[in-house]
């Protein structure tokens, strides 16, 4: 008899209003001065106030927002070393997962990586920049899935979605947006080449680069 492949559970209407909120800050639309009101997000988003209120104080008890006075929440605003600290993070796991990926890569791995690649480029010249965000994650997050550890996926993938909320400040620039193509170029190269301490240079450059423009510097 033929197999058929389950269903996917449909998205609650919980989850539905937890990821387009996430996605409006991680995409820049949203900043830390604006107020988030679950009554205001409930009538944008034509549900109930429940669903959205659950979802706002999961995205607080995750480390994005912050409750104001009664009022709703806000964005975060991360100190210089909170930034410090989830970039460090990233060296440490990052640079030891492309060490390891090396000689592992498949074609079908690398034509992701470069199509990631090719998206930046794409968006730098025609796209939104508040978009350029979503091919530079893919091409991290597509190498810690391929290392094959689920708790440093779950790890990497938290880091990352508490540094998009930051992200728009690292490329508001086109020079900064230009700088991270180089950078993930440089990343590509190097596991091309098969060549380990070189990638992990590569990525541990393109961090540095990533936190100093964040910070302004």
């Amino acid at each position: 008899m033929q197999r058929i492949s389950p269903l996917k559970k449909p998205k609650t209407l919980k989850e539905m209003a937890y990821t387009r909120i996430r996605d409006l800050f991680s995409s820049g639309q949203l900043t830390s001065s604006d107020i988030i009101s679950a009554n205001q997000y409930a009538e944008d988003l034509q549900v109930s106030r429940t669903p959205v209120r659950e979802a706002l104080l999961q995205l607080a008890s995750e480390g994005f927002l912050v409750a104001v006075d009664g009022r709703g929440f806000k964005i975060k605003d991360f100190s210089a070393k909170e930034i410090h600290d989830l970039f460090e993070a990233r060296r440490i796991i990052e640079t030891y997962i492309v060490r390891q990926l090396v000689g592992s890569l498949s074609e079908a791995d690398f034509a992701f990586l470069h199509r990631s690649l090719e998206s930046m480029k794409e968006l730098l010249e025609y796209g939104d920049p508040s978009q350029f965000l979503k091919p530079d994650e893919e091409f991290h997050l597509s190498l810690v899935r391929r290392h094959d550890n689920l708790f440093l996926e779950s790890i990497t993938e938290h880091i990352h979605t508490l540094v998009s909320i930051l992200g728009p400040k690292s490329i508001a620039r086109e020079k900064g947006r230009q700088a991270v193509i180089k950078e993930h170029s440089k990343i590509l190269e190097a596991l091309r080449q098969n060549d380990g301490p070189k990638a992990a240079e590569a990525m541990s450059f393109h961090l540095d680069a990533s936190e100093k423009r964040i910070l302004g510097g």
